[in-house]
């Protein structure tokens, strides 16, 4: 292993053991309150035996309230990360009217209750049910115990039987003592669970408001309800704003789906819109990177797509894949390869498409071995490109977020690979037509076609274009040494020379077996000479191994420029471009010949 690779290893094993004492740090805290909370209860019922027979059945009736309100917990926010639980009005209710020190019963009783009612719904079961009830436990009787110590300090300035202004702050009193109690657990929790404070708090103080609406005055009336009338005064209204927060929490419940249901339908709305966007635009390209750069493009509005990574199977003149990879926008052709084991052949073969939520999760158990764009990917989507039934390549998108994709995203991406597949086989067709498949330059037909485009538009505005006629030097002693297959593969190899010397408008073709012709439109006699020059130098310096073998040969050029060397037909102009390559074979070969111009050829043969 690499010296970064090991870095990198050493690193990741540092996080994963801070993480690891972060959770056992947190899990000891909650422990510890939960232990505490149950000591604390078991010592005050020790304490208070028979005031608890007296009292069993308002202890029974504020736990049975406070469990069932916590579990009814609700919003009147859509997407708040805080939901309102009544518990809080009953817990205050209990600390007014109920002797000490039956409150902390009371609160131990209602958190079990609660997180025991809580444990049903799936969303809470991805957290240990213990730590759970440990950390909200612990929470709410020392809320109780604060709450109890300031009801006694308190004692004298309130009466529960009539309204009066003590009595009003006593109840924002332990509202606010309940409040700081439970930010202050919040707070030591996320520290130790190594999460940020600032937002949390942030978003608790947002919604305080609404806690202030339904808490106090629940909490006051209700007291003076049980201080005035006793508890068969006091369930018909408890029980009523129990009611009425179960419909809330439904009603939220329903909201929320709504609100779920109508996201859904806009991003398969806009997924639509894209898919359609897609569709129209790769169809009118004919060109494989083109038609990869439009759908990396548009992929990146409907997916997490840092990096994107395309690969088209071919079976002629070799077996082999041609790659092109995207990051961030930017397309990146890759070296042609030869076909192989590996994941794109997996995909190929299988026809089956791919989705790994988590490499550090699934590597193991990945049937292939994905092409990792980056070191921090996490997530991995790929789809085939089939085409009436054949599998001719694999796209493929990737994330460093764990998670980022789902089977909704794999089917809408499987629909993108299918129109992709279409545009590419397209564009595979119009090049099998058009580009000679062993040197990748254009065949002699699509040739003329452009040269004939050029010639009308030339004549219309009045501007130059030249062609360059090149024919190798000695090749015939390449085949007859070492065989065509070493021919052809001399061929490969200097149609990329020439390739990598065009400018993007030039048009090269193979004119022949070792001749090739060259349109360069915009380029006069000068300029066409300076790019034969540096084709003819690049030739001359090219070496192609051949196991012991170096095949080497050197090219010569013939130029002619429209219409200062021939203003007529397009088979005379290449005539002449095509007696200036023969000049430059019987000068010596291995350099570059200019066709004289059209009136200085007619006053020679005059003469």
């Amino acid at each position: 292993m690499s010296v970064a690779g090991t870095l990198e290893v050493t690193d990741k094993l540092r996080v994963r053991r801070a993480a690891q004492r972060k959770e056992r740090r947190f899990r000891l805290y909650a422990y510890s309150l939960g232990l505490g909370a149950a000591l604390a209860t078991a010592w005050n019922v020790a304490l208070a035996q028979d005031l608890l027979k007296r009292e069993i059945l308002p202890v029974v009736v504020f736990s049975l309230f406070i469990g069932f309100a916590w579990y009814f917990s609700f919003s009147i926010f859509p997407r708040a990360s805080l939901s309102i639980s009544l518990d809080m009005a009953y817990l205050m209710t209990a600390l007014c009217v109920l002797p000490h020190p039956l409150p902390i019963t009371v609160a131990c009783g209602g958190a079990v209750l609660g997180c025991g009612l809580r444990a049903r719904d799936p969303r809470a079961r991805q957290n240990p049910f213990l730590q759970v009830l440990s950390l909200n436990t612990g929470g709410l009787v020392i809320a109780a115990v604060v709450g109890q110590w300031l009801s006694v300090a308190l004692e004298r300035y309130w009466r529960f039987d009539v309204l009066t202004w003590g009595t009003v702050l006593c109840v924002v009193a332990l509202f606010v003592a309940y409040n700081v109690t439970n930010v202050a657990i919040m707070v030591v929790a996320m520290l130790l669970k190594g999460e940020p404070v600032i937002p949390h708090l942030a978003s608790y103080v947002r919604f305080l408001s609404s806690l202030e609406v339904f808490t106090m005055p629940l909490g006051l009336g209700l007291a003076l309800l049980y201080g005035g009338i006793g508890l068969w005064g006091f369930l018909p209204l408890a029980a009523t704003i129990l009611l009425a927060s179960g419909l809330l929490k439904k009603l939220h419940r329903a909201r929320t789906e709504l609100t779920d249901t109508n996201e859904q339908l806009q991003d398969r709305s806009r997924e639509l819109r894209i898919l359609n966007t897609i569709g129209r635009e790769i169809s009118t390209s004919l060109d494989p990177e083109v038609v990869f750069a439009q759908v990396s493009k548009h992929l990146g509005r409907i997916l997490d797509a840092p990096h994107l990574f395309l690969s088209l199977y071919h079976k002629l003149p070799q077996e082999s894949y041609t790659e092109y990879v995207a990051r961030d926008g930017v397309v990146q052709p890759r070296p042609e390869r030869s076909l192989g084991e590996g994941f794109t052949s997996w995909v190929v073969e299988t026809r089956r498409p791919l989705l790994v939520q988590d490499m550090a999760i699934d590597r193991d158990s990945i049937q292939c071995a994905p092409v990792i764009l980056d070191s921090s990917i996490r997530s991995i989507m790929a789809a085939p490109l089939v085409f009436s039934g054949q599998a001719i390549g694999v796209l493929c998108v990737e994330s460093p977020r764990p998670q980022a994709y789902t089977v909704d995203h794999l089917s809408v991406f499987t629909i993108i690979a299918q129109q992709a597949a279409i545009a590419l086989e397209n564009a595979r067709n119009f090049q099998l037509a058009t580009v000679d498949q062993l040197t990748r330059l254009y065949l002699r037909d699509f040739f003329f076609r452009k040269l004939e485009e050029e010639q009308v538009r030339t004549r219309r505005y009045g501007s130059t274009f030249t062609v360059l006629m090149l024919d190798l030097d000695s090749f015939k002693e390449i085949n007859d040494r070492l065989g065509h297959l070493a021919g052809d593969r001399y061929l490969q190899r200097l149609g990329e020379v020439i390739r990598e010397t065009m400018r993007a408008a030039d048009v090269p073709c193979r004119y022949g077996g070792e001749e090739f012709c060259i349109l360069l439109p915009e380029t006069d006699l000068t300029g066409a000479t300076r790019i034969a020059e540096r084709i003819r130098r690049r030739v001359a310096r090219l070496e192609v191994l051949l196991g012991q073998d170096i095949m080497r040969t050197t090219i010569s050029v013939g130029i002619a420029a429209y219409p200062a060397d021939y203003p007529g037909s397009i088979p005379g102009f290449l005539e002449k471009a095509d007696r200036a390559l023969y000049a430059a074979k019987q000068a010596g070969r291995d350099r570059v010949v200019a066709s004289p111009p059209a009136h200085r050829d007619t006053a020679r043969r005059s003469r």
